[in-house]
């Protein structure tokens, strides 16, 4: 279908995919990233995975900002059944999740080791507006009927791994206050190939992983309630 929906959110979601499997490849195996397990910032610090990573997601990114509008559009009708409270609900969490898209697209394309505090202020955005805007879409769709399950287990996934990747990541940064009197040393310095990896550190990439993974499981589901939606 001539600008499917569907399609793009698939393209999306493949593409954003492929990036993260081939900056991975390509960082580790050049011998510049720890291949367990890097934080998903650190692994773009170099070329050309500096460029596979901020295109490839950049891209994914777009994408998934033009979806945020097809599925507000979709939601307008379900939310006016449901009442006031959803229809105001909708106009928040498309701007919630717009914001999200964008600063998603601002992280890809400054990365952490040159700009650390900018970088980390988006890619908290871009985490913390996905899980709500998901939980409320899964919320509203449940409410007209439309429940998912695989949808309901990616969002609780996103969360707890989300909470987790938060708790070992203060965990690890009050480490570093032992070693180097400084909590945000971290931030600061992100770890290297040959940084000695915590268990913490490890921990927080490793929970990073999953949350993302689970957010594009999530995103896959509205698959089939876009399928005849244009964008």
């Amino acid at each position: 279908m001539k600008n499917s929906a569907k399609l793009l959110l698939e393209f999306s979601i493949i593409l954003g995919i492929l990036t993260l499997i081939t900056t991975y490849i390509v960082s580790t195996t050049s011998g510049r990233v720890a291949p367990f397990i890097p934080i998903i910032s650190e692994m773009p610090f170099s070329e050309p995975e500096e460029s596979i990573f901020s295109t490839g997601l950049g891209i994914s990114l777009f994408g998934t900002l033009l979806i945020v509008q097809v599925i507000y559009r979709l939601f307008k009708p379900l939310a006016e059944e449901l009442g006031e409270f959803y229809i105001k609900g909708n106009e928040r969490i498309r701007i919630i999740s717009t914001i999200g898209s964008i600063c998603g697209i601002i992280t890809v394309s400054f990365n952490w080791k040159e700009f650390p505090v900018l970088h980390g202020v988006t890619a908290f955005t871009l985490f913390t507006t996905y899980l709500i805007s998901a939980t409320f879409s899964y919320n509203l769709m449940k409410k007209s009927g439309l429940d998912n399950k695989i949808r309901r287990y990616a969002i609780t996934a996103g969360w707890f791994f989300y909470v987790m990747m938060a708790i070992f990541s203060v965990l690890d940064n009050l480490e570093m206050l032992d070693e180097k009197d400084a909590f945000f040393h971290r931030m600061d310095n992100p770890p290297d190939v040959n940084t000695e990896r915590s268990i913490y550190l490890n921990l927080t990439a490793l929970c990073e992983w999953s949350m993302v993974f689970s957010f594009y499981i999530s995103l896959s589901t509205y698959r089939d309630f876009i399928k005849n939606a244009q964008i």
